[in-house]
């Protein structure tokens, strides 16, 4: 279970213990067999980190400053910890984000395929459409020259019928 902290907030650590060792003996039969690190914590504690404090100063000389050393220590291990927690939960997010990312990109793909077929489909009807026209308009205007040739002899073989001198034989009768 993760707690969130805000910023400057210090959340205090509990750690269990066996109910046969008290504290004092448990940490000074460590500090007998192994030499701790200076930011190791004895993990069968059951008092808040800030309630070891004075115990983990009483070890040291009066009047050096250790309680504020093991004090700083102890906040930046708990800085330290939260730090890890926050990334590591600002990393979750993040590879979440890139998912729900990738995964509407995909969707994107898929739409945009589907459209660009589509559109591929109504081009290629316009482009037959547009070739059908171009066939009806040459027909049509071979068509229309046949049909004007053909006005035109019409014509010709009007006005040769109706000519003066094809009259004139009526007029001498």
């Amino acid at each position: 279970m993760l707690h969130h902290h805000y910023h400057g907030e210090v959340a205090s650590l509990h750690c269990l213990s066996p109910p046969s060792l008290p504290f004092s003996s448990h940490y000074h039969s460590n500090m007998i067999t192994m030499a701790p690190s200076p930011f190791h914590f004895p993990a069968a504690t059951c008092e808040p980190i800030q309630e070891l404090l004075p115990v983990v100063a009483g070890n040291c000389p009066a009047g050096s400053g250790s309680t504020d050393d093991a004090y700083q220590m102890a906040a930046e291990e708990e800085r330290r910890r939260r730090r890890m927690i926050s990334n590591r939960e600002s990393a979750r997010r993040s590879r979440m984000r890139k998912q729900r990312q990738l995964s509407e990109l995909r969707g994107q793909v898929v739409h945009l395929r589907d459209a660009n077929r589509r559109l591929l489909d109504e081009l290629n009807q316009a482009m037959r459409g547009c070739s059908d026209v171009h066939c009806e308009n040459t027909r049509l205007r071979k068509e229309r020259a046949e049909l004007q040739t053909k006005l035109e002899h019409l014509m010709q073989e009007q006005k040769n019928n109706t000519s003066p001198s094809s009259s004139q034989p009526y007029k001498n009768i």
